[in-house]
């Protein structure tokens, strides 16, 4: 699938999420209207989860987009104005569109000092989604051929798709790379985000999710989860089975090195366990020996469930608010007060014992109360988002 049409077909799952919950029903009795009482209560409670899956292109990050999505009460949310080659960063007017509902955002997006307000303010729980390089780079050559050159990570054109798997391999290891290893060492900064793993995912993708949803602070029972899946798997949207783990074994040598040359350029990660198993993956192709590290996230802490920071509801009410609230009410406020402290003042720019000493008076009181009236109509104009 281009990223055009599986932009055109998020948006318009999206539209439609908005309108209405999907109805979901299985053969073990699930009922649509208990989701859907128990999504409102979690709305009316302020019990919200917001997922984020934060992922590498190429990790299975749709998969596990869908199967989240097809859980009761969650849906899917676009947490940015547009696609194509545009970097994915957190558009906060597209998180309070989605504030009020259980859902879950796929973006491809580094770490920041932005992301990590909006994580905090909108309380989303970041769930990072990696893959071994490696295999990346032999998904990524096939989704050019397949699938188009249109990427937010790398800039490529339809004829580099005519390129052998040589060049192209290499060609990747150097202008695509860089991003991923970009996104991974950003979110080593993180302190609270969820690491998982590809491989772990295509393993034991019932217990990875079920992890996630409880990371989210989301009570789904493994029934829920299974019958997620079995849907997303009979829809054959994500294509999540063609991906298979250590197919960048037989990668080149010279494409092996561009690898190890990037990761080197980051000795205070050597000891970090996926910089670790991605440069024995490269040495042991190197090798040709069979592969003994795998960059797992079995053994990593789960962390805590993240939470909206403390006054997250009064933040962002504020933030969606000030210039109303200002505009409309402390602006005329102050106007007002200002006329009438000017009516009281005696001795101003006519003083009032004198002859028509109250004209001016009369002037900015009118003219305070004119500007006044028409800042309480003030309505400030949303940016359009283009889908």
């Amino acid at each position: 699938m281009s990223a055009n049409a599986e932009s055109n077909r998020v948006t318009r799952d999206v539209g439609a999420s908005l309108r209405t919950f999907d109805a979901a029903a299985d053969g073990e009795g699930r009922s649509f209207g208990h989701a859907l009482a128990r999504a409102r209560r979690r709305s009316l409670t302020g019990q919200r989860s917001h997922v984020l899956v934060a992922c590498m292109p190429k990790s299975g990050s749709t998969f596990l987009t869908d199967v989240i999505a097809a859980v009761p009460g969650f849906r899917r949310a676009v947490l940015v104005p547009a696609y194509g080659r545009r970097e994915q960063e957190l558009d906060e007017f597209c998180l309070r569109q989605f504030d009020r509902f259980d859902f879950v955002a796929q973006n491809h997006v580094h770490f920041s000092d932005w992301t990590a307000e909006m994580c905090g303010d909108y309380g989303l729980a970041p769930i990072v989604l990696v893959r071994s390089l490696l295999d990346v780079i032999v998904s990524l050559r096939d989704h050019l051929r397949n699938d188009g050159p249109v990427s937010p990570i790398y800039f490529v054109e339809s004829h580099h798709a005519a390129l052998d798997d040589a060049q192209l391999e290499l060609m990747i290891a150097r202008l695509a790379l860089p991003w991923y290893i970009n996104f991974y060492m950003s979110w080593r900064q993180a302190p609270d985000a969820l690491m998982i793993h590809y491989e772990d995912l295509t393993a034991q993708p019932r217990e990875v999710i079920g992890k996630v949803l409880a990371f989210s602070g989301a009570v789904v029972s493994p029934a829920e989860i299974e019958a997620a899946i079995a849907q997303v798997r009979g829809a054959g949207a994500s294509r999540f089975n063609v991906g298979r783990a250590g197919r960048g074994a037989k990668l080149r040598p010279e494409v092996l090195r561009a690898v190890l040359e990037l990761i080197e350029f980051y000795p205070e990660a050597l000891d970090d366990p996926y910089i670790q198993a991605t440069r024995a993956q490269c040495l042991e192709a190197l090798s040709g020996a069979p592969a003994a590290v795998s960059a797992s996230s079995a053994n990593a802490a789960p962390g805590a469930v993240r939470r909206p920071r403390p006054f997250a509801t009064a933040r962002r009410w504020w933030r969606r608010n000030a210039l109303r609230v200002v505009m409309r009410g402390l602006v005329p406020l102050g106007l007002t007060a200002a006329a009438l402290l000017y009516w009281m003042w005696p001795n101003d720019l006519l003083p009032d014992a004198r002859a028509l000493g109250y004209v001016d008076d009369v002037g900015f009181l009118l003219f305070a109360g004119l500007i006044a009236g028409r800042l309480t109509a003030y309505k400030p104009h949303a940016p359009k988002l283009r889908r």
